[in-house]
């Protein structure tokens, strides 16, 4: 944790509802660079709101939380206070209510990446898995049918007639 402390002093002396930061000014004030983690492909789990991650001890000890910015490499620091207020005002309409914390979090980051509204990311995320599913649903018809020499429409003459 020693090697946070620094940038947790800063967030606790800073007034602003949000801090910005770039990954440079965030090594400015740690008096060293930021591990390969924190921009690799796994730095959205790098920058999480975890405890058990002694660098977001840092900024929750100063009460506030990380929003990774990852197109711009940023990161604003936000109260925890602004948090709440603002989750509380931002929280998914109504189709959106039922899910989880952590589908919330997903669609926001799709949402991010995409530069889209987070309904915009769910309707584009449920098209695409009901694509999916569609296209398996007719590539498992396709293996499992027998193909008929006889034309439909005489098919359904038949089965009209026999009725």
């Amino acid at each position: 944790m020693a090697v946070y402390q620094p940038l947790q002093d800063y967030l606790r002396d800073r007034q602003e509802p949000s801090v910005v930061m770039s990954y440079a000014e965030i090594e400015r004030v740690l008096g060293r660079p930021l591990p390969p983690t924190a921009y690799g492909d796994k730095k959205r789990q790098w920058w999480a709101n975890t405890e058990t991650h002694s660098q977001a001890l840092a900024w929750l000890r100063a009460n506030r939380k990380a929003k990774l910015n990852v197109r711009k490499d940023e990161v604003a620091f936000v109260r925890q206070e602004a948090v709440e207020r603002t989750s509380a005002a931002a929280r998914p309409s109504a189709p959106l209510n039922g899910l989880s914390a952590s589908a919330i979090r997903m669609l926001e980051d799709v949402a991010e990446e995409k530069g889209v509204t987070l309904e915009r990311a769910a309707a584009d995320f449920i098209n695409e898995v009901a694509r999916r599913r569609r296209t398996a649903t007719l590539d498992w018809f396709a293996g499992r049918s027998q193909f008929s020499e006889v034309p439909s429409a005489d098919l359904v003459r038949e089965d009209r007639d026999a009725r």
